[in-house]
């Protein structure tokens, strides 16, 4: 093999060195945290939350409505004890009694809707909770799966990375020299129809002429790549 398709060949060993990384990064990640059941856990707080909002403000229209049915109660009994012989009086308590049935009524309405509120909040935390399940089924029915791939993962980039060391001690000195100069990335480019096919401009006779005897480094005059034939 010619030191620049070594160089080749060890590039592509670094950059599946690189993705398995990658790989592994993201798999250990989900193993650690899965973003699904994270995500169904925020949503069963919320919904709770909301839930336990609503049961509060259930307790509070309760204790409310117990205090305004009492009071209300206690004027009606007055109103019909007779002990008010006074017709302006009577007048004003029958309208203040008219206006506390009104009240309260309006009450039981809101508490109604405050009820169904609570009902629809049941039914989201039931949801939420059968989501979160479906969750953490599946992240355990997948698990199996992502260890033995992250066990073949890991073996894979321990022979990659033998490989890549191996690739380049093979290269000689000026061809590693040039390769840990180039700033393009990556650093080594195939030319097919006399074309450079990172930049896809043409490489000089000259340049092919030495690029076929594959002993010397030979650099895109564009993109300053080193050249491979392809």
């Amino acid at each position: 093999m010619k030191p620049a398709q070594l160089l080749l060949a060890y590039q592509r060993l670094v950059e599946r060195e690189r993705e398995l990384r990658d790989e592994i990064e993201r798999v250990e990640s989900l193993l650690a945290s899965n973003p699904d059941i994270v995500s169904a856990e925020q949503a069963m707080a919320a919904a709770r939350a909301a839930q336990q909002a609503i049961q509060l403000r259930l307790r509070d229209s309760d204790r409310d409505r117990e205090a305004h049915r009492t009071r209300l109660r206690t004027r009606e009994k007055e109103l019909m004890s007779g002990r008010i012989r006074n017709p302006t009086e009577l007048i004003q308590m029958n309208q203040e009694v008219q206006h506390m049935k009104a009240s309260f009524a309006e009450e039981e309405e809101a508490e109604l809707r405050l009820m169904e509120e609570g009902e629809l909040a049941e039914q989201a935390v039931v949801e939420a909770s059968e989501r979160l399940q479906d969750a953490r089924s599946r992240s355990a029915e997948d698990e199996p799966g992502l260890r033995r791939d992250l066990g073949s993962m890991q073996t894979e980039i321990g022979t990659v990375k033998a490989d890549s060391a191996a690739a380049w001690s093979q290269v000689p000195g000026p061809f590693q020299a040039a390769f840990l100069r180039v700033r393009a990335h990556p650093a080594v480019a195939e030319v097919d129809h006399n074309q450079c096919l990172a930049c896809h401009v043409t490489v000089t006779s000259s340049g092919m002429q030495v690029l076929r005897k594959g002993d010397e480094v030979v650099q895109c005059d564009n993109c300053g790549r080193i050249l491979v034939l392809a």
